[in-house]
């Protein structure tokens, strides 16, 4: 499965690209605080984006219609804190993990986003 993570924090961006780059059949092809940086979006073939849901909605929502324009059936995983209130489901495509989750939750998660 190949993942992009769209976050602010670089460090936590950074540690967590490690973390999934270690789990079998995982491969993270872009990270950034922006998604707009990725260059020949067209090259890839993405099956799921995580993004940093305090990166504001609008932001958000903008990620989302762009990404769905370039890969269809991509998915999106919502990193948040504790503190943000969880968001509302945008569509099917959509699921929500917090971001101090384990290795293994994140596995999971992303394992469901492979079956639904």
């Amino acid at each position: 499965m190949n993942i992009v993570i769209i976050e602010q924090n670089k460090t936590f961006r950074e540690s967590l690209k490690t973390v999934l780059n270690q789990i079998q059949d995982i491969e993270v092809v872009f990270d950034s605080d922006n998604f707009y940086k990725l260059e020949n979006p067209g090259n890839y073939q993405i099956q799921l984006i995580l993004i940093d849901f305090s990166i504001s909605k609008e932001k958000c929502v903008n990620i989302i219609t762009e990404a769905l324009r370039l890969w269809p059936s991509v998915r999106f995983l919502f990193m948040i804190n504790y503190t943000e209130e969880i968001p509302p489901n945008y569509n099917t495509t959509v699921d929500v993990i917090h971001k101090n989750a384990s290795k293994k939750e994140f596995e999971n998660k992303i394992r469901k986003q492979e079956i639904d």
